[in-house]
């Protein structure tokens, strides 16, 4: 660099800085490597396109991607969801001739690797694939290290990106030959098995209607079959049908939109037959997907203002009809009706009391996860009194001293090699740990004997150190119930020193 800044300062007439300027880029390009990409069209794994060029189809398009090849033949018909992705299906592997001449040649003959691709084509209709067209092809790069031969012989400055675009336009022709072609094939089976029945379409959409782009118009053939009287109980019995309530007039999907059980059609048999509002209420609130996870879909999923109207309409109460929303319900509301009452004397939504809240955590049984120290009579299980009789707190923990306990003593352990490097470190305590909750298991009776002398259990530990600790954190007996506890369940110390 000092040599050139040198030449520059003496180079007085332009012309010599010219030259030295072209010869330094010239030697600089010679040394510098790089790495190009190319598009193998004799990769394509389909025949030449030509086929078709555009095609008739029972359905509308929806999507980023808007085929001009794929005619609808009524503007009215069903909307089905066209996508386009690739998958990397991987290199092809090590390619030892390539890198040996690489190796040798100092990287002036390039280094060669061939990456296969998938384009994938789909149609789909509510969540489900009708047909797919798959397209493989590869893209080759070159490398070199030192030199620009990969770009002077391979003619190529584009990027890998820049190939899978050239690959993507060159294949959409085999994906229009391919789809067009598979849609004529359903389209031959649909007009063979002309289902007309409810029994004929029935049997259809369970065969080869079942992925199938005809499938949604066989879907319709079963909606336009219902009788005029009885209408809604003809839509209530083909509504598990796969896209039937979707394909339905808005003033039968309001009906039919919902849970088994809770859907607009049922509340209104079940208010009469004599049940109460607020007991359906109830039973709403409750099956509301558990807070600590995404909705869920399947509760009222895709009910609208416009659906509730109908329903209001129609005399169903406006209390219920609200809660026919995937909003997740108020805390208080929530609380009440998991109390299962849900009105105070006076009408009123009640609050439930800090008790009543607290007493939502535990269950009254011994089929949780976790077993209660405590029995609902407020003392201490029988298993809980035999692990604190038995010490089991003190002479149980992690780490060494329990696995020293389960295998016989420390001494013996220390004439092995390494042990002691052994259990000083995450394994050592995680066989300790182990090892001590076995003992302790064993000191209190064994878990026939545990799970006999409970009659509460929690379904997870943060609920049962939450419960403990505010029911029963001011008693006299509480540090050792828990010091007996957490040898069964370790992980109880840590939910105790988080729970409020």
């Amino acid at each position: 660099m000092q040599w050139f800044a040198k030449s520059i300062s003496r180079d007085k007439d332009g012309k010599k800085f010219e030259l030295k300027r072209l010869l330094l880029f010239v030697w600089a390009l010679a040394l510098s490597g790089c790495q190009v990409y190319q598009f193998d069209p004799n990769s394509v794994s389909a025949e030449n396109p030509g086929s078709y060029t555009t095609g008739t189809v029972p359905f509308t398009i929806v999507g980023e991607e808007r085929p001009d090849w794929l005619v609808p033949e009524s503007p009215d018909a069903p909307e089905v969801m066209v996508t386009r992705t690739t998958e990397t299906k991987g290199s092809t592997g090590f390619n030892g001739a390539s890198f040996f001449g690489y190796m040798v040649t100092l990287s002036l003959i390039p280094y060669y690797d061939e990456v296969q691709y998938e384009d994938i084509y789909a149609l789909s209709w509510q969540g489900e694939t009708l047909l797919e067209s798959r397209v493989t092809y590869s893209i080759d790069s070159y490398l070199s290290l030192y030199f620009p031969t990969p770009m002077m012989f391979m003619g190529s400055l584009n990027d890998e990106a820049a190939e899978q675009a050239v690959a993507r336009d060159f294949i959409t022709n085999h994906h229009k030959d391919s789809v067009l072609a598979l849609i004529d094939g359903q389209r031959r089976e649909f007009e063979q098995a002309n289902p007309e029945t409810a029994a004929e379409i029935a049997a259809y959409l369970k065969a080869g209607g079942a992925n199938s782009v005809y499938r949604p118009s066989a879907v319709l053939r079963l909606i336009d079959l219902a009788p005029e009287t009885n209408t809604l109980a003809y839509h209530a019995a083909n509504s598990q049908v796969p896209g039937y309530v979707d394909l339905l007039p808005a003033r039968y999907q309001a009906w039919l939109i919902g849970p088994e059980g809770l859907r607009g059609i049922d509340l209104k048999t079940q208010l009469a037959d004599g049940t109460d509002a607020d007991q359906l209420l109830v039973r709403m609130l409750n099956a509301y997907p558990d807070q600590s996870g995404d909705v869920q879909s399947g509760y009222y999923t895709g009910m609208t203002r416009a659906h509730r109207e109908t329903l209001k309409e129609a005399g169903l109460p406006e209390g219920l009809v609200d809660r026919m929303t995937n909003e997740a319900p108020s805390a208080q509301l929530l609380a009440a009706a998991k109390t299962g009452k849900l009105r105070d004397d006076s009408g009123n939504i009640r609050i439930p009391t800090e008790e009543e809240l607290l007493e939502q955590l535990v269950r009254q049984d011994n089929q949780g996860k976790f077993l209660s120290p405590y029995t609902s009579d407020d003392v201490l299980a029988e298993w809980v009194n035999s692990a604190i009789s038995a010490n089991i707190g003190a002479t149980v923990g992690t780490g060494l001293g329990a696995a020293a306990g389960a295998y016989a003593g420390e001494k013996a352990l220390e004439q092995v090699p390494f042990v002691g490097s052994f259990l000083g470190g995450a394994i050592g305590a995680e066989i300790g740990k182990s090892a001590g909750r076995e003992t302790a298991i064993s000191a209190s009776g064994g878990w026939e004997a545990i799970r006999a002398s409970s009659d509460r259990s929690f379904d997870d530990i943060h609920s049962m150190a939450r419960y403990l600790k505010a029911k029963y954190g001011h008693t006299g007996n509480f540090k050792d119930a828990m010091e007996a506890t957490r040898q069964i369940y370790p992980e109880l110390a840590e939910a105790l020193a988080s729970a409020y």
